[in-house]
């Protein structure tokens, strides 16, 4: 811009400066100077005043427009600073604007994203908890069905138990249908019974009546058999009697070693066997028969080749079982066995569960069988039974045979009253 107004100076200076120094245009004379230091003089001076003047105007006006300018240059250099500034500022603001423009549309957009995410968020935590249901829901189901599956197993059980309990049911429903029948059969079978156990009270009273009338020894003059005894505070029991010799109950017998003699102290006690073949009595009826009155023993001896022989004794008693049963009297022998008994006198009964013998740590019970033993004894009547005769420990009768290995194959022993 200076330099546009400095050109433009120069073009109207220009003229004036040459139209007065170099010609003028009504004569058009030319002055030319020598000397132009010199012949210039007032005249340049004259000349050149207004032309100084103007130019002091031109340059005050210069200056005045150059300070013009210097302003409006400085004013427009604020202008256009200030329009740099506010460019700036509005381009800044406008950037701000943009910016906060972007920034808004970055918050929405990220809002939206961020929106987006959460509802993502929330699909996916939708989705989690579903899945994490249907996982539970999976194994609620899988235990359902093992539940299920129990309780058809238990169900199909349960049906074979009902199955089996209905079978049950029908048998005993047809059982009812027959208990009427069956009451009434029983009814009848009661009566039948009462009936009958009014009979049997009736002979068991009879009974009574008899048992109180049956004899306490056997019948003298009777013939040969079994009769009913009944003793003082025992039951009545069952004896073989005798009428060879006459009178006799027979207390024991030995004729083919069918019954089993190694018995124990309750069976000697009470008794046992077949009365009609061999059998011992026991040792408390003979207590209580030879207790009550005197008794007689005799005994019948036979051995395998067919002789016989036999012992009498005149007063024969047993004690009680508080005494051992003991041997207490024999009386006078007689006979033609010889007295193998005699050694036995006072001595206790011993079995093999019983040793009663005078034998420190020996019980002849177990050799000889049971006896009133002694230091062992010379008769031994309820020994083993050899058919052959022959064998030690058996049934033995010494002062008859004198021999230890010969064995009786036939005894009989038996009792009556002193007074017959």
């Amino acid at each position: 811009m200076l330099m546009l107004l400095s050109y433009l100076l120069g073009l109207l200076i220009f003229p004036s400066v040459q139209g007065g120094i170099g010609f003028n245009s009504k004569d058009q004379s030319f002055c030319v100077l020598q000397d132009e230091p010199r012949q210039c003089g007032s005249f340049c001076l004259a000349a050149l005043n207004p032309l100084f003047d103007h130019s002091r105007n031109i340059r005050k006006r210069l200056d005045e427009i150059e300070a013009g300018q210097t302003a409006l240059k400085d004013s427009w250099m604020t202008t256009a600073q200030e329009q740099v500034d506010l460019k700036s500022g509005m381009k800044n603001q406008l950037q701000e604007l943009i910016t906060k423009k972007d920034f808004a549309n970055s918050i929405k957009a990220l809002q939206a994203k961020l929106d987006v995410g959460l509802n993502r968020m929330e699909e996916l935590r939708t989705m989690k908890i579903t899945a994490d249901a249907n996982d539970e829901l999976k194994i609620q189901v899988n235990t359902l069905k093992d539940s299920i599956k129990d309780f058809q197993s238990q169900l199909k059980i349960s049906e074979g138990q009902i199955k089996s309990k209905e079978d049950i049911l029908k048998v005993k429903e047809e059982h009812l249908k027959n208990r009427d029948e069956h009451i009434l059969t029983l009814t009848t079978q009661i009566q039948a019974i009462e009936k009958t156990k009014s009979e049997l009270s009736t002979q068991l009273s009879e009974c009574r009546k008899t048992d109180d009338n049956l004899p306490d020894i056997c019948p003298n003059g009777s013939p040969n058999g079994i009769y009913q005894i009944k003793l003082p505070g025992l039951e009545p029991f069952k004896a073989p009697c005798a009428t060879s010799p006459p009178g006799y109950t027979v207390i024991q017998r030995r004729i083919d070693g069918s019954e089993n003699f190694e018995r124990t102290w309750n069976d000697y006690k009470s008794g046992f066997g077949n009365v009609s073949r061999e059998f011992f009595i026991g040792l408390e009826k003979l207590h209580r028969m030879t207790e009550a009155r005197p008794h007689e023993l005799y005994i019948k001896l036979g051995s395998v080749d067919g002789s016989t022989s036999y012992a009498q004794y005149d007063d024969f008693k047993i004690g009680s079982e508080e005494e051992l049963y003991k041997l207490k009297n024999l009386g006078n022998y007689y006979g033609t066995a010889g007295d193998s008994l005699s050694a036995s006198k006072n001595q206790k009964f011993s079995t093999f569960d019983r040793d009663n013998d005078n034998i420190n740590d020996f019980n002849c019970a177990f050799r000889d069988g049971a006896w009133w033993n002694d230091y062992c004894s010379h008769s031994a009547l309820n020994g083993e039974y050899f058919k052959d005769g022959k064998g030690s420990n058996g049934i033995i009768w010494f002062s008859w045979h004198k021999n230890w290995f010969v064995s009786l194959t036939f005894v009989e022993m038996m009792i009556r009253p002193k007074s017959l």
